[in-house]
């Protein structure tokens, strides 16, 4: 019989992660992520995933990279005629990264949780760091799975998948290209986009190694 634990060690030391959002800004927003003026799901559709909420941190590659903590909490909402408080469909995500070379690092996210053809997704906000500027209302997007541990793995969605949907007609949006990058916009309906994306094979819309959150409290 396999140990169990034996593999799930082996697979937490070979799991390579990106850099420290989803890091929030630094992974949620590395190499010029694409963005929609529309989340996968409105608030009155989005789904509340409750295995979301906790504390987590990001493994670091090596020794003397920065110690990234995760929070993620659904917003509430005063309690109503029942007396009883109610989430909102609101995830609200806070990346605190402790840096070597200075205090600390902080970036915040709202998103919107929805589930598409047997799979979960993010649409994500960036609504500032800690020099107090706040981003303009564009969503970006990823897939997520909760394992049975409670860890979250995270990916992002393709930028050239999604440039070649809009050069194609099969996406509305605009592509403009650069020497080395492409920025993306998508402009398209969330009955469109959430559409498009039940209907993709989801490792070549989220490809590549995922970020790995472990759960350390709820």
């Amino acid at each position: 019989m396999r140990d169990i634990r034996t593999d799930h060690t082996h697979i937490l030391m070979n799991i390579r992660l990106l850099p420290t959002l989803l890091a929030a800004a630094t992974l949620l927003f590395a190499g010029c992520l694409p963005e929609s003026k529309n989340p996968l799901s409105t608030p009155a559709t989005s789904t509340i995933d409750a295995r979301l909420e906790g504390i987590y941190v990001a493994r670091r590659d090596k020794k003397d990279d920065d110690l990234s903590g995760w929070h993620f909490h659904y917003r509430g909402a005063k309690a109503g005629a029942n007396g009883k408080a109610r989430s909102t469909p609101w995830l609200e995500v806070l990346d605190i990264e402790h840096r070597k070379d200075g205090g600390l690092k902080g970036e915040a996210y709202r998103v919107l949780t929805t589930h598409l053809g047997g799979r979960d997704y993010m649409s994500f906000i960036e609504l500032g760091s800690d020099n107090g500027k706040e981003k303009a209302s564009l969503y970006s997007f990823a897939r997520y799975e909760v394992s049975w541990a409670g860890d979250i793995r995270v990916w992002l969605v393709n930028s050239s998948v999604l440039a070649q949907a809009i050069k194609s007609g099969k996406l509305r949006g605009t592509v403009k290209t650069h020497k080395n990058s492409e920025d993306v916009l998508l402009t398209d309906s969330t009955e469109h986009l959430a559409a498009f994306v039940a209907a993709s094979d989801p490792a070549t819309l989220f490809g590549g190694k995922p970020m790995v959150l472990y759960r350390l409290a709820r």
